[in-house]
């Protein structure tokens, strides 16, 4: 019996030695390399963007700012200065109109980073129009990224886009809080209203390529 009792506690030592060593085994870093991957990510995007595989439909619309200040000047513009639009909208969907700066929109959304973790989003679990309630916001207020506020120019009431955002129009080369410096976004945007209080209600789509 006594050897038994040693035996039982030389074994639960070792094993509690094993744990010790598993619980203090670094983990690989989601996030090693971020700014070499990132680039890299954002330029196959845009290679995809520039040859869309059969049944998909893309597009790539320039930073609203240099398109706004910049354009007609030599400029040389990188994939940095686009974002990049995968088109997921329904064929049978009614369209409505595409925000100005100043309009108010309701949209739903989820964001997320290259490995795929979720940063933000505006609903949980599977999106239902019956259930969720969109964010509301103004196109161009203070806060809201650059490449937000180029896509929704863009875009249509009733669409349903998957955005590619580079970290020049996201939150840059510093950390933002929980979002690492040089991060490319990933948005699955839908636009379901555009409120505009006061002036002309034409809506017209600028594509730059």
């Amino acid at each position: 019996m006594k050897n038994f009792i040693l035996c039982f506690w030389s074994m639960l030592v070792l094993m509690c030695g094993l744990v010790s060593c598993s619980e203090d085994t670094p983990v690989a870093d989601p996030y090693a390399n971020w700014e070499a991957r990132n680039a890299a990510y954002i330029d196959s995007v845009a290679n995809v963007a520039a040859n869309p595989p059969a049944g998909e439909t893309w597009h790539r619309y320039v930073n609203y700012k240099i398109q706004n200040d910049g354009m007609g000047t030599d400029l040389t513009l990188t994939n940095s200065d686009y974002v990049y639009v995968k088109d997921l909208t329904e064929s049978d969907v009614e369209l409505g109109k595409t925000p100005f700066a100043t309009d108010t929109v309701n949209v739903h959304y989820r964001g997320w980073f290259i490995n795929g973790e979720v940063f933000d989003q505006s609903y949980s679990g599977d999106w239902n129009v019956m259930v969720h309630e969109p964010r509301q916001f103004v196109v161009g207020e203070q806060g809201i990224r650059t490449g937000w506020t180029t896509a929704l120019l863009h875009m249509q009431e009733g669409e349903h886009w998957e955005v590619y955002i580079p970290y020049t129009m996201g939150y840059g080369t510093s950390d933002y809080g929980d979002i690492p410096a040089y991060s490319t976004l990933v948005f699955d945007i839908r636009l379901e209203k555009v409120i505009h209080p006061k002036g002309p209600d034409d809506r017209s789509r600028k594509t730059l390529k």
